[in-house]
């Protein structure tokens, strides 16, 4: 089976390719490390699954699956992506990715996955079922109510993280320095009763900080 890798961090995909070495299945496997570099490979080369990283720079997982659509290249995607939100899960399969794992998945799930995928049928990683039953049982809320106040500054700061922009990045965008970017930050944490980076994504996404 043809496999193409797409992850801007290359200890991920050289991870994921001598997991896969290490098993008794054949794959071969290619490496790209952009959203740009997939979509070129892709316009020359025959893949069956594009294994593909949400968060990537300039050009991120979401933004590849659009234009593979747009192409119409023929392959099936699935996303290996640290994030579990249901927002997340709920785009990439809508912009038509037929799989989504978790990047601590076990190489058999990955494997399993992969083979699924390959067919053209649709593998979630079983760690998010909980996740995807809740949304689907959760009752519908005409508004949904942000009880607390938080300045313009701190929601730019906010809308940023949930970007997966580092603190330089931040502190770059919006002209401020790193000191204040941690402080807004630290700020964030204290009003929202928050004490992680995903935890403030999930908040974002919840209240409609971000669209994804």
């Amino acid at each position: 089976m043809k496999l193409l890798i797409c992850d801007d961090h290359s200890l991920v995909s050289e991870g994921i390719e001598l997991m896969l070495q290490n098993s008794s299945e054949t794959f071969e496997i290619h490496i790209v490390t952009s959203g740009k570099d997939a979509l070129q490979f892709l316009q020359s080369n025959t893949i069956e699954v594009l294994i593909l990283d949400i968060s990537m720079p300039e050009m991120d997982g979401l933004d590849v699956l659009d234009a593979i659509n747009e192409k119409k290249f023929n392959t099936n995607v699935l996303m290996l992506t640290m994030h579990n939100q249901i927002a997340y899960i709920k785009k990439a399969m809508q912009k038509g990715a037929k799989g989504y794992i978790l990047k601590n998945t076990s190489k058999e799930m990955l494997i399993e996955a992969i083979h699924t995928v390959g067919k053209g049928e649709t593998y979630v990683d079983s760690r998010l079922t909980n996740i995807l039953i809740n949304d689907l049982t959760e009752t519908p809320k005409t508004q949904k109510v942000v009880t607390v106040k938080l300045t313009p500054r701190e929601i730019d700061v906010l809308k940023l993280i949930a970007q997966n922009k580092k603190t330089k990045e931040i502190a770059e965008i919006l002209f401020i320095s790193v000191n204040t970017v941690q402080s807004h930050k630290k700020n964030l944490y204290s009003k929202l009763n928050i004490h992680s980076v995903s935890e403030l994504v999930n908040y974002a996404i919840k209240y409609g900080f971000v669209e994804l």
